[in-house]
C-alpha cells in the first residue's frame, strides 16, 4: 500500500487470531478503505488500528483528509458500497463510515466472533 500510493500507513494491531474466510473478508474491506483513503483523501498518512477481542475483531481506518458526504456516493461506485459495506454484511459483520467535507474519514469495521467459530478455529 505504501509503495503503490506513496503514503505512510501508521499501523497498530492488538491481539492475534487465525485467519479464516470471514477474517479474510475483513482484511479485504480494510484494504479497500486504505485504497480509498490513498486515492481520494489527499493526505500523506493514513492510520489503521486493528484489535482482536474475545467477541469481535475491529478495524479502524482513519485519515484527516478532505472527507466526503457518504450519502452522495452513487450506486455505481462499488468501492464503498460493495467492497466495504456489502462485503462486511455478507460475512456477518458491519461497516460504519463517518465522514464529512473537510473532516476526514473514519471507516469502522466490526466482525463478531461467535463461540462456535472460535471453537472451530481452535480445533483446526
Amino acid at each position: 500500500m505504501e509503495d503503490t500510493f506513496a503514503i505512510t500507513v501508521e499501523t497498530v494491531v492488538v491481539g492475534d487470531r487465525e485467519t479464516d474466510e470471514r477474517v479474510g473478508a475483513l482484511v479485504a474491506a480494510a484494504r479497500e478503505a486504505l485504497v480509498n483513503a490513498a486515492r481520494h483523501a489527499e493526505v500523506q498518512t493514513v492510520s489503521l488500528y486493528a484489535e482482536v477481542e474475545p467477541d469481535q475483531v475491529s478495524v479502524y481506518v482513519r485519515d484527516r483528509g478532505k472527507g466526503f458526504d457518504p450519502d452522495t456516493v452513487g450506486d455505481h461506485r462499488h468501492g464503498v458500497r460493495g467492497s466495504i459495506v456489502g462485503r462486511m454484511k455478507r460475512h456477518g459483520g458491519r461497516a460504519e463510515i463517518r465522514s464529512g467535507p473537510g473532516e476526514g474519514t473514519e471507516v469502522r469495521l466490526i466482525l463478531p466472533i461467535t463461540r462456535d467459530s472460535s471453537t472451530a478455529e481452535r480445533d483446526r
